[in-house]
């Protein structure tokens, strides 16, 4: 029997990941639904503060706010880094899982 999760589910994952670590803070993270990849493991979701998604304003805009993987088969969060492009963390991700 297959635990394979949905894009909305990954999606609750994520949410859920961001709630806890906006709590305590002066703003409001939300993620940018228009760059989240699909890919064959699951998915890659970004995110930033709500108000600079609203207004463009780079004051507003996070700095370190890696990118989130969540895989398809566990419904596992993942936590990539700033250090390198995305590829790189979507490749060591894959070698990782296989």
């Amino acid at each position: 029997m297959s635990t394979a999760i949905t894009k909305d589910d990954a999606r609750k994952v994520v949410n859920a990941y961001l709630t806890k670590l906006q709590a305590g803070r002066s703003y409001e993270l939300a993620l940018m639904e228009d760059r989240t990849r699909d890919e064959d493991f699951g998915w890659v979701f970004f995110y930033n503060t709500k108000r600079f998604l609203e207004s463009g304003d780079m004051q507003w805009a996070l700095g370190g706010n890696a990118p989130l993987i969540v895989d398809r088969r566990t419904g596992e969060l993942h936590v990539t880094g700033t250090a390198h492009p995305i590829e790189h963390y979507i490749e060591e991700f894959r070698r990782l899982q296989s």
